[in-house]
């Protein structure tokens, strides 16, 4: 969920680990430097396209790592089950751990207004965090953040994903 925390928690997760490496999605997907169709863009087709190369170039780099003995943290909003399932596809055989940052969508709105104008996310982010709750409701470990600072996320998750997170 946008203001949820993933941009700020995902360094540190990786930082738990003797070898990781952090792959930001918005960073890769921020590549595109022309022709580039965000997230909630038009054409929605195109949107889609650019979402699932996002999504390979993402599980690909996470599997150079880890064949390489680094471990792989990837932050990315996964807004819905198609997107899941490719990517943890990409990823097999080796073992995915899906981490929902889920706060209440209130502390996400508080966050994302405290954000610099050219970070905020411009959109109503209620309507999506319902959406991707009924999408992937049950599915990985969904952690209320709302009351711990970024540090204690980063430590929860490096403590509990492996038992609560595994898809």
């Amino acid at each position: 969920m946008p203001g949820a925390g993933k941009s700020t928690v995902s360094p540190l997760v990786a930082a738990h680990h003797e070898r990781a490496a952090h792959i930001s999605g918005d960073a890769l997907s921020y590549m595109v430097v022309q022709g580039r169709v965000g997230f909630l863009g038009r054409p929605a087709e195109e949107s889609r396209r650019q979402l699932r190369l996002c999504a390979r170039n993402m599980c690909t780099l996470a599997d150079n790592f880890a064949e390489n003995g680094i471990f792989p943290v990837i932050e990315y909003t996964i807004a819905d089950r198609e997107l899941l399932d490719l990517m943890v596809e990409m990823l097999r055989p080796r073992p995915v751990m899906f981490v929902v940052l889920a706060p209440p969508v209130e502390v996400c709105r508080e966050r994302n207004a405290m954000r610099a104008v050219e970070e905020r996310v411009d959109y109503d982010v209620a309507p999506f965090y319902r959406a991707m709750e009924e999408e992937l409701a049950g599915v990985g470990w969904w952690l209320d953040s709302a009351g711990l600072t970024a540090e204690e996320t980063a430590a929860a998750i490096t403590a509990g994903a492996h038992d609560k997170a595994v898809v």
